[in-house]
């Protein structure tokens, strides 16, 4: 089960993304865990989108997973390629980032 990540504008066109073929984001992705109070909702058999001020609590959040992460590269790589486009949407108005699960 993968978990791709988009970086979308508000007319819903791509401008970036992460295919996770190898569900190597969903299983990093800490569903339903209190202390990840924005990723615990991310739905990983649906859709979650994200937008600029809910993104000041998800890159933090992001950035702790990829530490957690960092002795598993491409755990590690798949998170740093998501949180480059939070960057992102964050830093620019009407940007979201989406995930869709399987």
């Amino acid at each position: 089960m993968g978990l791709d990540a988009y970086l979308e504008d508000e007319l819903g066109e791509e401008l970036d993304l992460f295919i996770d073929d190898g569900g190597i984001l969903a299983a990093a992705i800490p569903s339903g865990d209190a202390s990840y109070p924005m990723l615990r909702h991310v739905d990983i058999e649906g859709v979650t989108a994200f937008n600029r001020l809910q993104l000041s609590v998800v890159i933090p959040e992001l950035e702790r997973l990829e530490a957690a992460n960092a002795a598993m590269n491409n755990t590690k790589a798949a998170i740093a390629k998501v949180l480059k486009m939070a960057r992102k949407a964050a830093a620019e108005p009407h940007l979201y980032l989406s995930f869709l699960g399987d």
